[in-house]
C-alpha cells in the first residue's frame, strides 16, 4: 500500500515539479499529490503538473462571499493559535484596527478552509511543506487529522524571519515535525541557534535539483563559441568592455544601490572599462525600485544594461557565458542555483563572504569573496588583473559541478529522506 504525500507550501511550480518529477519514479512506495501549485491556471503548468503528480488539488475559498466568511468565524475564534497570533500582532503593531489586522484574520480564514479541504478531500499520510513561513504553514494549526510532516527550508524562510508571527509559527510547530530538510550546514546551524539544538536529530541534508538541460546546453555552447559575437550584437553588449553581471533578480535585497555607490567611487578610467548587466526579469517588490536604480546609474561613467524581459534557457546560458564576472551579494541566500550555473562557465564569480556557501568551498569550487563594499571596490580596481590571475583556479569549476551537483546525486539525497517513511513489511 502506497503512502500519499501532499506537497504544500510555497508551490513554486518550476522547482516543485522538477524535484518530484525526478524522485517520484524512484519511490514506488509513495504517491505524490500537489496542493495549490503557483501558476496552476497556466495550461502548460497544468499539463506538466498532471504528468508529475498523481493528483493536483487547487482550492481557494472565496473570501468576498459573506457566507464563506461567516462559516469560518466560529472555527477561527475557537482556534487557540488565532488568539496567540492576535496577541503577537497587537504587541508588534499596537492595535488590531488596521488593514494588517484584517489581513491576519483573513489569513486564518484561508488556513481554516485549506485544512478543512485537506482533511476531507484528500487521502493524505504525509504533508511535505515547503518554505514554512507563517503564510504557508498556518493551515497546519487547523488540521483535525494527524499527519506525518516533512518541512523543507529554502533559505529566506530561516534567514529572513523578521516578525514574531513568522518566528512563532515555526517555534510552536517544530516539535510535531518528523523530518526537516535543509541544503547547507549554515542553514542548519541558523535553525538550531534560533529554535534549539534538540531538533538536530530531525535534520537531513537535501539540496535542490538543478535543471540538467541548462548544463547540457551550456556545455555545448562553451565548446562551440561561434555564437558569441552575434549574441553580443543582438543584445547591444559592447565587445571591448569587461562584462559584469550583477545579481539575479530585481529584489532590493540584492544590494544594487550599494553596488552602484561602490562603482561611483572608482577612478573614471576604470569605471569606463565595465559594462554592467542587471537582470530585472522578476522582483522589484519595492515600488519604483527599478527606476531608482536606473536614475542612480545615469550618474556613473560605467555603461549599464537592464534586462527586463524574460530570457529563454539558451539566452540565459549565453548571458552567463559571455559575462566575464558575476557579482553575487544578496543580504541572505540558501544555495543559489543562479550562482551554481554561473560557476559552471569557469568565469569569475565574486561573492559576499557573509553568504552561507561553505558547501561550495567544501566541494572545491573557486570564487573570490569580499567582506563589504569597500573591499569590493578594491577588487574592482584590479579586476582586469584578477580575471587573469584566477583563470587557473577557476578552470576546474565545471568538472566539480558536474561531479557533485548532478541530478542523480542530489535526487538520491531526497530519496533517502522519503525512504525513512516507507511502510516496513511485516516479517
Amino acid at each position: 500500500m502506497k503512502k500519499n504525500v501532499l506537497v504544500a507550501g510555497i508551490g513554486q511550480a518550476n522547482y516543485i515539479m522538477q524535484l518530484y518529477g525526478e524522485i517520484a519514479p524512484k519511490l514506488p512506495g509513495f504517491s505524490f499529490n500537489a496542493f495549490n501549485l503557483k501558476d496552476f491556471g497556466d495550461k502548460q503548468i497544468e499539463v506538466q503538473a498532471v504528468s508529475v503528480f498523481n493528483r493536483v488539488y487547487f482550492f481557494k475559498p472565496d473570501l468576498k462571499n459573506i457566507l464563506t466568511l461567516s462559516r469560518a468565524i466560529v472555527p477561527v475564534l475557537l482556534n487557540r493559535y488565532f488568539w496567540k497570533d492576535l496577541t503577537m500582532y497587537i504587541a508588534e503593531k499596537g492595535n488590531i484596527f488596521s488593514n494588517g489586522g484584517l489581513r491576519l484574520f483573513l489569513r486564518h480564514v484561508n488556513a481554516y478552509y485549506y485544512a478543512n479541504f485537506i482533511d476531507r478531500k484528500t487521502d493524505t499520510d504525509i504533508i511535505h511543506l515547503h518554505f514554512p513561513k507563517h503564510i504557508f504553514a498556518l493551515f497546519l494549526k487547523y488540521l483535525k487529522k494527524d499527519y506525518e510532516e516533512i518541512w523543507t527550508y529554502w533559505g529566506s524562510d530561516i534567514y529572513r524571519i523578521d516578525s514574531w508571527i513568522d518566528h512563532e509559527i515555526q517555534n510552536s510547530s517544530l516539535d510535531s515535525v518528523d523530518l526537516i530538510t535543509m541544503a547547507t550546514p549554515e542553514m542548519e546551524f541558523t535553525l538550531l541557534s534560533r529554535f534549539g539544538f534538540q531538533y538536530k536529530y530531525k535534520i537531513r541534508r537535501a539540496r535542490f535539483l538543478h535543471d540538467s538541460s541548462y548544463y547540457e546546453l551550456a556545455a555545448n555552447l562553451i565548446s562551440n563559441s561561434g555564437w558569441e559575437k552575434g549574441f553580443k550584437t543582438d543584445f547591444n553588449i559592447p565587445p571591448e568592455k569587461i562584462i559584469i553581471l550583477f545579481g539575479h533578480n530585481g529584489h532590493f535585497e540584492n544590494n544594487h544601490i550599494q553596488f552602484l555607490e561602490t562603482l561611483s567611487k572608482l577612478p573614471e578610467n576604470i569605471a569606463n572599462e565595465f559594462h554592467v548587466i542587471f537582470p530585472f526579469t522578476y522582483g522589484d517588490h519595492k515600488k519604483g525600485y527599478l527606476q531608482e536604480v536606473k536614475k542612480i546609474s545615469e550618474e556613473i561613467s560605467t555603461s549599464f544594461q537592464f534586462i527586463e524581459d524574460f530570457m529563454d534557457w539558451e539566452e540565459l546560458a549565453k548571458l552567463k557565458i559571455i559575462s566575464d564576472v558575476y557579482i553575487h551579494c544578496p543580504t541572505t541566500d540558501g544555495l543559489s542555483a543562479f550562482l551554481t550555473e554561473f560557476l559552471y562557465t569557469n568565469n569569475l564569480a565574486i561573492v559576499g563572504s557573509w553568504l552561507p556557501y561553505n558547501t561550495f568551498r567544501d566541494f572545491g569550487l573557486y570564487y573570490k569573496t569580499f567582506d563589504n563594499f569597500e573591499s569590493l571596490r578594491e577588487i574592482l580596481i584590479s579586476l582586469k588583473d584578477n580575471i587573469k590571475i584566477t583563470a587557473d583556479h577557476r578552470s576546474s569549476n565545471q568538472k566539480v559541478i558536474s561531479d557533485n551537483f548532478s541530478i542523480d546525486k542530489i535526487s538520491g539525497e531526497w530519496v533517502r529522506v522519503f525512504k525513512e517513511f516507507e511502510i516496513k513489511p511485516i516479517v
